[in-house]
């Protein structure tokens, strides 16, 4: 039986006071990045503490470790929120800057690994999640939430993937999850053209469009069976409840997909004919072009004939796509630039 909307009210929830667990023993794991708290009925609560709860590899593993089989033993589902002044502003962006200019590629693809599978182990891990952002909830903290069994937003929710703004592209899950989401869009309307429902994403990531609320969040971002609360803060107490009534009603995540549809070279064309008439017009710059063609690249499931792949495959395209960017001068650049002026740079 399903929570109705008026439950799901901070009124109705029990408050969950997470300096007083940390007080009383309740933290069950944590490192350097995060921890997982003991808030009851079986439920745990994942906090990030970095700096703006950004994701890196502590975090990653510490995601990973929350939906692993060992902690089910403890733990019948996941929480994931803070307290603080963000849900997650996204990547380390210093780090992903100063590792490029010292050219350690191979430490770039292993965090790019960690945060992928990180993200995987919260769709397909032993245990249900339910993510519950509020405030930034931006690039990877938008990742989280897309991945997570369920969402209980906050009505301040700014979610978005805003990659492209670095000259980067979503790399932690984020492309392929919009991505699958179109094909299963398309094919619950009974279309068999999905480019309708990828150009809708495309837009999404290639523009870094952000909500400015948590309905729109939901329209642009969320699933049909995800919520928004009047909350302005992190509302992990409707969150627990969300995640208790999963337990309760026997949900089980399912295993990762080896059969979503790739419409492959066919619909790079479609994009990049598109992409060429805005670079043409200087609607978008060079760079921007480049970008958008990752993007589209991704989407379509790599140059090659259309059929079906895995979601490894398109993680590996994900991957693909942002050392290659990260590689370049205007990318790097662009990080550069937002960390020293707080604004974005467009070359």
């Amino acid at each position: 039986m399903a929570i109705p909307n008026s439950a799901l009210s901070p009124v109705n929830a029990d408050m969950i006071n997470i300096d007083e667990l940390k007080r009383t023993g309740k933290i069950f794991k944590e490192n350097a990045g995060a921890s997982i708290l003991d808030i009851g009925d079986r439920v745990g609560l994942v906090e990030f503490h970095t700096k703006a709860n950004s994701l890196n590899d502590e975090v990653c593993e510490m995601l990973v470790l929350a939906t692993s089989r060992d902690t089910s033993n403890y733990f019948d589902a996941m929480v994931i929120g803070n307290r603080g002044k963000h849900f997650s502003a996204g990547a380390n962006l210093q780090f992903v800057l100063d590792s490029a200019r010292a050219a350690k590629w191979k430490d770039i693809e292993h965090t790019l690994r960690a945060f992928q599978t990180a993200a995987m182990s919260l769709k397909y891990g032993s245990i249900p999640v339910v993510a519950a952002p509020f405030s930034s909830a931006l690039g990877g903290g938008c990742e989280v939430c897309l991945h997570s069994t369920r969402v209980v937003a906050a009505e301040s929710t700014h979610m978005g993937l805003v990659e492209t703004g670095v000259g980067l592209v979503p790399a932690g899950g984020g492309t392929k999850e919009l991505g699958v989401r179109a094909h299963n869009r398309a094919a619950s309307q009974g279309s068999a053209d999905p480019l309708p429902n990828l150009q809708r994403v495309f837009d999404l990531i290639a523009g870094a469009k952000v909500s400015h609320a948590g309905a729109e969040a939901k329209q642009m971002f969320l699933g049909e069976a995800d919520i928004v609360t009047d909350s302005q803060e992190g509302a992990i107490d409707i969150a627990k409840q969300v995640a208790v009534e999963l337990v309760t009603t026997g949900h089980r995540n399912s295993t990762p997909r080896t059969d979503v549809p790739l419409i492959g070279t066919t619909g790079i064309r479609v994009f990049e004919s598109q992409i060429d008439r805005l670079r043409d017009a200087k609607t978008i710059s060079e760079h921007d072009a480049t970008i958008a063609l990752h993007i589209a690249t991704i989407l379509c499931g790599g140059d090659q004939p259309a059929g079906t792949a895995s979601e490894e495959h398109f993680l590996d395209l994900e991957r693909e796509a942002f050392l290659s960017l990260l590689g370049t001068e205007k990318t790097q650049a662009r990080i550069d630039f937002l960390l020293k002026n707080n604004k974005p740079l467009r070359n």
